[in-house]
């Protein structure tokens, strides 16, 4: 199929490859008068709806990463990703070779062709050996007075043994180094917050590249505070994000409902979004209580657990206009997920409405299966060991992200296979992980050996003092 960047604005998230576009390779004159050559996108890496694609593709019998630039500002962000390929190049850091550029037949979308790197991997921001490479990377940007916008380790790749920078949009001119150590702050926001003792080496690895002159200005503790504040802010960004419509979301809005769905769901779960009541009413009762009942549904083979926040007398109904108890359970998910601490990760939320006033609510969780800690220790205590580090690098990550689940009870870590995922997150708050702890041992009161293993294990692991 070929493409004009109006009809790719028009598909939007919903592009596959491959696909063809039109080609003219001198963007600066005039294009009615040049040969047109056609670009055949064969995978897609990324696509931004209404502003970029991005993948490998073929053009002239040569394999190239193209990115193609398309929407209202195109021109801009095409010229801008050239600067910043330009940059790079100067600074002399490794980084895939542009190739050639041009625009699209119509005028209306511009293209970047860069080398193809071998057999790129991406990085692993919990890999100590790929972090500190990327910050190397970083110090040599910051060195030529370079920061990345919006820094992450994705922004990075390994290909014939060595590490390169791409993204080059996103190169910015930074002179100051309180400039460069937020950046610094902004790419370690991106791990997980019990990677956060990885700092004082990451500092270290930085300061050294950087020189005595620029390590003198900041310390692993300054290191660490910006890497809070970044996060913060991350985070906030990102429950924003959760709750329109984007790359990873869908949201459907009427007077009547509001409906937000991962978007890789959204094709099985528009029937759920019409008609949740005869699905619940279909489904297998989990638990049936008077603020909420909990169900498993099956849609086309795939199963899902359902929770509804049901409505007890006009007064709880009124007092649900003013809370959002499935929003917040819905952003509290997400919350842990994006935070890097293993949890059921919502799939769906739908709120029926009535205008601004708020009724029924349900929210749509990945089925984790029935096996939990509980029932898996009280009748196999000698699996302990298999269970255990899964289970306090649970409690590690909540204390680390500074939050309170509020509710461990040992039936809220489902087991799947080696993995320990965390369920229930109404209650979710800021806090000492201290009252956790307390509530998570009292679930082995009962059996004072299996509580003393955990006692033990938690000790070791400095999750609770010696």
């Amino acid at each position: 199929m070929k493409f004009t960047p109006d009809g790719l604005a028009a598909v939007g998230h919903d592009l596959i490859a491959p696909f063809l576009v039109d080609l003219c390779l001198d963007p600066g004159e005039d294009l009615s008068a040049q040969t047109v050559t056609e670009l055949t996108f064969n995978s897609v890496a990324r696509v931004l709806p209404g502003r970029r694609v991005s993948g490998l593709a073929e053009h002239e019998g040569q394999t190239v990463f193209a990115k193609l630039f398309y929407g209202k500002r195109a021109r801009r962000y095409w010229q801008r990703e050239l600067a910043g390929a330009a940059r790079i190049h100067r600074a002399g850091i490794n980084t895939p070779a542009v190739l050639n550029k041009g625009a699209t037949a119509d005028g209306n979308g511009y293209v970047v062709f860069y080398e193809a790197l071998p057999d790129p991997r991406d990085l692993r921001d919990d890999e100590i050996e790929d972090t500190l490479a990327t910050v190397q990377i970083l110090a040599r940007l910051h060195d030529a007075n370079l920061v990345q916008s919006d820094v992450h380790i994705f922004n990075f790749l390994r290909a014939r043994g060595d590490y390169f920078a791409i993204d080059a949009g996103g190169i910015r001119v930074a002179y100051l180094p309180r400039q460069h150590f937020a950046n610094l702050g902004m790419l370690m926001a991106q791990r997980a917050p019990l990677l956060d003792r990885d700092i004082d080496e990451v500092w270290s690895v930085y300061a050294a590249a950087r020189g005595a002159y620029v390590s003198r200005m900041g310390s692993a503790q300054m290191l660490r505070k910006l890497t809070l504040q970044q996060r913060k802010l991350r985070v906030r960004r990102y429950l924003q994000k959760t709750q329109r419509d984007c790359t990873e979301f869908v949201q459907h809005r009427s007077f009547n409902h509001n409906f937000l769905c991962d978007r890789n769901h959204w094709h099985l779960l528009q029937r759920f979004m019409l008609f949740p009541e005869a699905m619940v009413g279909e489904g297998t009762p989990l638990k049936l209580g008077n603020s909420a009942t909990v169900v498993r549904i099956q849609v086309d083979g795939q199963s899902y657990i359902v929770k509804r926040y049901n409505i007890k007398s006009w007064s709880h109904r009124i007092r649900r206009w003013f809370k959002r108890r499935a929003r917040d359970a819905w952003c509290n998910g997400h919350m842990l997920a994006f935070l890097g601490i293993d949890t059921a990760k919502p799939i769906a939320l739908l709120e029926q409405k009535w205008g601004w006033f708020r009724g029924v609510c349900y929210l749509v969780m990945p089925d984790c299966g029935e096996r939990n800690l509980g029932q898996e220790l009280a009748t196999h205590p000698e699996r302990f060991a298999n269970y255990a580090e899964a289970t306090i690098g649970l409690l590690q990550g909540l204390a680390a992200a500074g939050l309170q689940h509020g509710d461990l009870k040992a039936t809220n870590f489902v087991l799947m296979r080696n993995r320990v995922v965390l369920i229930d997150y109404d209650a979710v708050q800021p806090g000492a992980v201290d009252k956790d702890i307390a509530r998570f041992l009292a679930n082995w009161a009962d059996d004072t050996q299996l509580q003393a293993q955990w006692s033990a294990a938690l000790a070791q692991r400095c999750v609770i003092a010696n």
